[in-house]
C-alpha cells in the first residue's frame, strides 16, 4: 500500500536531514582547503566563524520551520 500523505512526509524529513549534513560536510572541504592551501590561520579563523553562524542560522530555521509542521499535523491542518 502506497500513501502519497507518507511519501510527501519522507521527502521532506529528507530534505531537513540533508540540509545540515551538507553544510557540515561544505564547511569541513572549505576549512580544509583553505588551510592546506594558504596556511592562514586568521582567514581560517573568519572562515570557521562565518560558516558556523551560517550553519547555526540554518539549523534555527530549519527548527522553526519543524516546530510550526508540528502544530500545523496536529491540528490537522496539512
Amino acid at each position: 500500500m502506497k500513501s502519497e500523505y507518507v511519501k510527501k512526509h519522507a521527502k521532506t524529513v529528507l530534505f531537513v536531514d540533508l540540509v545540515p549534513t551538507v553544510l557540515n560536510i561544505l564547511f569541513l572541504v572549505m576549512i580544509g582547503l583553505y588551510g592546506f592551501s594558504t596556511g592562514d590561520s586568521s582567514g581560517m579563523t573568519f572562515i570557521a566563524i562565518f560558516m558556523l553562524f551560517v550553519i547555526v542560522v540554518v539549523n534555527v530555521i530549519i527548527f522553526i520551520w519543524i516546530i510550526v509542521r508540528i502544530v500545523k499535523v496536529s491540528m490537522n491542518k496539512i
